[in-house]
């Protein structure tokens, strides 16, 4: 069950936005905003998942999530993507029009405009 929740990103209003609807959820939530402080973290921290924006300064989302996968302390933390550009450009596919996807690996992306219920339901996905 995902009660910690580590958000990465490096826009200050959405990681404000986004930390107090998943706090008033009930979720405990930490915050970093850039990949190198986010992996510091997430090995720290221990984190049940992470919400990690896609482009930021330092390190992207990808190459920090590659690093988490490649730890023995933090490859099984799951990731929801999070990100502004379109879904399809990310995923591959060319049809889905939704506001959550997965690409071929299986990763998760999520819109950062995403509502409260799209962003639970993301959250749910990686929790099963």
């Amino acid at each position: 069950m995902v009660t910690k929740i580590l958000l990465v990103d490096d826009e200050p209003d959405i990681v404000a936005v986004m930390k107090l609807t998943l706090e008033t959820k009930g979720f405990n939530v930490i915050t970093a905003y850039d990949g190198e402080e986010g992996f510091k973290k997430a090995k720290q921290e221990r984190p049940d998942l992470i919400i990690l924006d896609v482009l930021m300064p330092k390190v992207l989302g990808d190459d920090m999530a590659t690093k988490l996968r490649n730890d023995p302390d933090t490859y099984h933390i799951p990731v929801i993507f999070l990100t502004n550009l379109p879904l399809n450009f990310l995923t591959g596919s060319e049809e889905d029009e939704s506001i959550i996807q997965r690409d071929s690996r299986g990763n998760i992306y999520i819109q950062k405009t995403c509502s409260e219920e799209e962003l639970l339901a993301a959250i749910k996905q990686v929790s099963q």
